[in-house]
């Protein structure tokens, strides 16, 4: 196959180690590099297809007798977390270290339709939480932030998704039940459908929960519901809080 010569600004890394990495250039430099649809890159003994992040297909570039790989479709295939940090135009592999909130998360709070579902909403204000001390002399207002169900309906379950895009290995957060049923509280996997951290909350009580295992998880379902509420009683307003969320 004939081979194109482009002229690109290219600002690469060679595929080196699988671990977190950070260059940083003084300046983009104009080169003349070889793009090369022919060379087959396997893994495994596997031809591998690579893709951008579009899922459109790219291709290994020749330069100075060095043959560049790109970051994203070679992470793919070795199922390995990449991120880019535009601030500090940093290329970071594997998870983070550094706990960052579920509320900043990319698509955060994308709701579901399915069934009857009702609405969670966000808390970045300390002082919209509330006061009330759980049977442990917690409370809700001693956090920073948190997502609540503004209504369930009787034993009905309320959810919630977020977009984590595998970068993310662990989920840690608090959890408090203010309604005067117990609340059944569900970290699911969205794709699978997989529970990956269950647990009934007593009326009034709270939970702090630091190791959810999210690792290889693309979306997190956060699901909630009232299952011995009776029918009669309706609505119940803001029963479950999800304080100080973080991934990492």
């Amino acid at each position: 196959m004939k081979k194109t010569i482009i002229t690109a600004i290219i600002t690469t890394l060679a595929i080196a180690a699988l671990c977190s990495v950070a260059l940083a250039a003084a300046r983009d430099t104009t080169i003349q590099a070889v793009l090369s649809p022919g060379i087959t890159i396997r893994y495994n003994g596997e031809i591998q297809a690579m893709k951008d992040a579009n899922g459109d297909a790219v291709h290994p570039i020749l330069y100075n007798g060095t043959t560049y790989l790109p970051v994203r479709a070679v992470s793919n295939m070795l199922d390995l977390p990449v991120n880019w940090v535009n601030e500090t135009r940093t290329v970071e592999l594997g998870k983070s270290n550094q706990p960052k909130s579920l509320l900043d998360v990319t698509d955060a709070g994308k709701k579901t339709t399915s069934g009857n579902t009702s609405h969670w909403q966000k808390i970045l204000n300390r002082d919209e939480l509330p006061s009330k001390r759980d049977d442990f002399g917690n409370r809700a207002s001693a956090h920073n932030e948190a997502i609540k169900t503004d209504y369930i309906f009787s034993w009905q379950q309320t959810k919630t998704v977020y977009n984590l895009d595998r970068k993310y290995s662990e989920l840690s957060f608090t959890a408090y039940n203010l309604a005067e049923y117990p609340a059944n509280i569900q970290i699911i996997d969205n794709m699978t459908k997989a529970v990956l951290w269950s647990y009934t909350l007593d009326p009034g009580a709270s939970i702090y929960i630091s190791d959810v295992n999210i690792s290889r998880t693309t979306e997190i379902e956060l699901a909630a519901s009232l299952p011995d509420a009776p029918v009669s009683t309706g609505h119940h307003n803001n029963a479950v809080y999800i304080c100080d969320p973080l991934v990492k």
